[in-house]
């Protein structure tokens, strides 16, 4: 039982660093994204391809990058139930 929780705090504690690293990128994204529009109310962007004239992405690129971040925390999330699922069978097994 002492295993169990042990492999649960170890699983809840990787998936909290996680989801930290995943906003920390998220908040970078959205901070750059903002820090490149701050201007005059009354001024709108020339987009030219996909890029403003401020020199930024779209607001899709940001989007784009806001998405793989989640899912790369999708991603480490399943990695951690796997390894937990690993966990526990190998010291079944012995």
């Amino acid at each position: 039982m002492l295993k169990l929780l042990e492999t649960l705090k170890d699983s809840a504690e990787s998936a909290f660093d996680s989801a930290v690293v995943r906003l920390e990128n998220c908040h970078h994204l959205v901070g750059g994204y903002l820090s490149t529009r701050r201007r005059s109310r009354s001024q709108l962007p020339v987009v030219v391809g996909r890029r403003d004239e401020y020199g930024a992405g779209s607001i899709y690129d940001l989007l784009r990058g806001l998405n793989r971040e989640i899912g790369e925390f999708g991603t480490d999330v399943f990695q951690i139930i796997d390894d937990a699922r690993a966990r526990r069978q190998a010291e079944k097994t012995r």
